[in-house]
């Protein structure tokens, strides 16, 4: 059985203010959204830049993924570093959103040895962090041949 219709005494209309407030909270939304778009940025996550959709990827381009290794205190190489909420607290979208100020000052990597040390301060530590990216050549969508690795940036742990 369906609900009663509404008359008109149920109808309530709202007062300015709360037109007011809604509209602006819109038009602030839409700003951030144009701001992020215009400039590329996603400084006001979620409301960022939309290019990540505009488009399809190129059947035959390349892939590029970046990531981080370690060197640790026992010595232990090269492992991979946990981008993550529960690694390091840091994801690696913000990693590679945050690229190219990673690239130009390596001493920004400090701010993730010192997160993965206060989440796990009973593990073993880092000494050395690497920025490395993968490049991986694709045809007709399909990966071939083995990705091309490059170090970034290299930072020291203090």
């Amino acid at each position: 059985m369906s609900p009663p219709p509404a008359s008109q005494a149920d109808v309530h209309r709202l007062s300015r203010w709360s037109t007011s407030w809604r509209v602006l909270a819109a038009a602030a939304g839409i700003a951030a959204l144009a701001h992020g778009t215009v400039a590329d940025s996603d400084d006001f996550f979620p409301f960022g830049s939309m290019s990540q959709y505009a488009s399809a990827h190129e059947l035959d381009g390349q892939v590029r993924s970046a990531y981080m290794l370690a060197d640790t205190e026992t010595g232990r190489k090269q492992i991979p570093v946990p981008l993550h909420a529960t690694g390091t607290g840091i994801g690696r979208a913000e990693v590679e959103g945050q690229l190219g100020r990673l690239v130009e000052d390596p001493s920004l990597l400090q701010t993730i040895a010192d997160a993965y040390r206060a989440i796990h301060p009973e593990r073993d530590q880092f000494t050395v962090l690497y920025l490395m990216r993968d490049t991986y050549q694709l045809r007709d969508g399909y990966v071939t041949g083995r990705p091309v690795t490059a170090e970034l940036a290299r930072w020291v742990v203090r």
